[in-house]
């Protein structure tokens, strides 16, 4: 009976670790949808100061030609004041596409840690005969099927060949 109960507080300890580990799997896909959604933002700026840029470039030509009917002395200073705006808006372009990238990469981090802390909250120890223990007097069947739904890509068919499911586990009490 001492081993049944101290085997149900473990039970009730993994699943709080579950269920906390959930918690944070969806905080973590909030943070990277606003980063997403603060991306395309930063990238419609950069869309948007890049066609800025390009039509002061549009300007400058079409000013170039008109200036150039005109007094030349005059229109180098005016070509000169637009090639300086042109080049303070490729500095804002630049500056954004930055912003844009280290976004980005922001996210991509944030997603890569969230994902390693989620896995190592359920890695399996090497202790099998405490885990046989485990898995024996607490149905493993359910067990491996919470394991099975976190980690559909984890093998699992060593650890099942040795335990019970929990049809079996209910046929052995009844």
């Amino acid at each position: 009976m001492k081993d049944r109960d101290h085997y149900n507080e473990r039970a009730a300890w993994m699943q709080g670790a579950l269920n906390e580990s959930k918690k944070d799997l969806k905080s973590l896909t909030d943070e990277r949808d606003k980063l997403k959604k603060d991306l395309e933002a930063a990238e419609s700026d950069v869309a948007e100061f890049s066609k800025r840029f390009n039509l002061a470039n549009q300007a400058q030509k079409i000013m170039a030609k008109a200036l150039s009917e005109a007094n030349l002395d005059e229109a180098n200073a005016q070509r000169e004041g637009l090639l300086d705006k042109i080049f303070q808006l490729k500095e804002v372009a630049e500056s954004l596409r930055n912003e844009n990238l280290n976004l980005k990469e922001n996210t991509d981090e944030a997603v890569k840690v969230g994902v390693e802390n989620f896995k190592s909250r359920f890695q399996f120890t090497s202790d099998y005969e405490n885990l046989q223990d485990f898995f024996v007097n607490f149905e493993a069947g359910h067990v491996l099927t919470e394991v099975k739904g976190l980690y559909p890509n984890f093998d699992l068919s060593a650890i099942e060949a040795d335990y019970p499911t929990p049809k079996e586990v209910d046929d052995g009490a009844g």
